[in-house]
């Protein structure tokens, strides 16, 4: 038999009360006929025995309310936030007061006794096409060429069309993180004004919501991009909601893609790509009323135009010009142009380079993770002066002389191509001291 609850007993007045034969009903809701009868018989008003009972608590009010007032529950008029857990009280109780009761009638007590909370009420936010993307990491743990490997799947869902994308990557750092965005914006076909996203460390550096201070790295991203970061409040799930519903999804919707065996990791991608077309292909965008897949193409002509990117960076720092023309850098030096001596320019470190930004534009390249610790150009030294720097002095012709030496040594025979042994001058030499003397 199927238990009656209140939602049942509200439909079989209804019912009864149009003549439906009381036999009927409770066949047709899958309980007892004599049940359904007592509860009809009984009233919505009658009064319930059960909450007339003593309770192994009566005479403990003032014990349990000095509990609450101990962590500043609110239901004593505290300042805290939440209130205190049901199984802390009881916990309390017991330790420092000798209660034997159960946990349970502590609850009942507390439910009794001290009204329910207040509800918040949630505010139900939709964006205009092209505003907004939620972004957010997920793990997961795939075969690839016959090893379980962890994985990390960076989710994308475009707030308004809902047109969701998954890019899987081995690691998880900045690098990654900023290649996982282009990619995620490559299938959004550009680039939304706003991305919604956690407070991880590669994002945000200290802080969290309003006030969260992004690193300098995907800060730099980010306006390169043209897009502008909302980092959600902290532990506020529901301030980016459609992507972590998105990973919710995630794990149905390509859970079996997740569980068989691939021989390397673009097959699964692409595999993740064609069920992401097949998903937009058959749900619709509830704010619109059409296919995703229809309401992502109208989406995308509000997108901004993905830029063109050389390389990816996963450092970014300001450094002042000194007057020698260098930059410090994770330890070393680099020499820039010198009309840049006493103003700001932008390090970023590549995969491979280290590279020196100035208004827009890329002023140096030296090679990074070098084992010297001074990385010169000579090109960077050399020029007419500016209105505010003055050229440095140019290479007289004997510092020309020994620059160039390194080059010329080259050419010179090995030593042991030369004909007449050092040995040999040496004797020469002292035979010819002692004709002298």
């Amino acid at each position: 038999m199927a238990r009656l609850r209140k939602d049942h007993l509200m439909v079989v007045r209804a019912m009864v009360a149009r003549d439906v034969p009381v036999r009927q009903v409770a066949r047709d809701l899958g309980v007892d006929e004599s049940t359904l009868r007592y509860h009809l018989a009984r009233g919505e008003s009658a009064p319930d025995g059960r909450r007339d009972r003593k309770s192994i608590l009566d005479g403990w009010q003032e014990r349990i309310a000095a509990v609450l007032d101990r962590f500043a529950d609110p239901r004593v008029g505290g300042d805290a936030v939440d209130r205190v857990e049901v199984s802390v009280v009881h916990g309390v109780l017991r330790r420092e007061f000798g209660f034997t009761g159960s946990y349970q009638s502590v609850r009942r007590h507390l439910e009794r006794h001290y009204p329910a909370s207040a509800v918040r009420a949630m505010r139900r936010v939709e964006t205009p096409p092209g505003v907004q993307a939620q972004h957010d990491w997920f793990d997961v743990a795939v075969r690839i060429a016959g090893t379980v490997r962890p994985l990390h799947g960076l989710i994308g869902t475009l707030s308004h069309s809902r047109a969701r994308f998954v890019w899987m990557s081995p690691v998880m750092h900045q690098l990654a993180w900023q290649s996982g965005h282009v990619a995620i914006f490559t299938r959004y076909g550009g680039v939304p004004l706003w991305v919604r996203i956690d407070n991880l460390k590669t994002a945000v550096a200290s802080g969290a919501g309003p006030t969260a201070v992004l690193t300098p790295a995907f800060a730099t991203f980010a306006r390169t991009c043209g897009f502008a970061v909302d980092p959600c409040r902290a532990a506020t799930g529901s301030d980016k909601g459609k992507t972590e519903r998105s990973v919710r999804t995630a794990r149905t919707d390509f859970a079996d893609l997740f569980v068989h065996a691939w021989p390397d990791l673009p097959h699964l991608q692409a595999a993740l790509d064609e069920r992401s077309a097949e998903c937009h292909a058959t749900r619709r965008c509830p704010i619109t009323g059409t296919l995703i897949a229809d309401a992502h193409a109208a989406e995308q002509r509000l997108l901004q135009t993905l830029p063109t990117f050389d390389e990816l960076f996963d450092c970014v720092v300001a450094r002042r010009v000194s007057r020698d023309c260098l930059v410090s850098f994770e330890g070393r030096r680099y020499s820039v142009p010198f009309a840049w001596v006493g103003r700001t320019v932008e390090v970023r470190g590549t995969t491979q380079h280290v590279v020196v930004w100035g208004e827009g534009r890329e002023l140096a390249r030296h090679p990074r993770g070098t084992t010297r610790g001074l990385v010169l150009e000579e090109a960077h030294f050399n020029g007419a002066s500016t209105t505010s720097v003055l050229a440095p002095t140019p290479l007289g012709r004997r510092a020309q002389q020994q620059l160039t030496a390194i080059a010329q040594a080259a050419l010179l025979p090995p030593p042991a191509q030369l004909e007449r042994p050092v040995a040999q001058y040496a004797q020469l030499i002292d035979r010819l001291v002692g004709e002298v003397a």
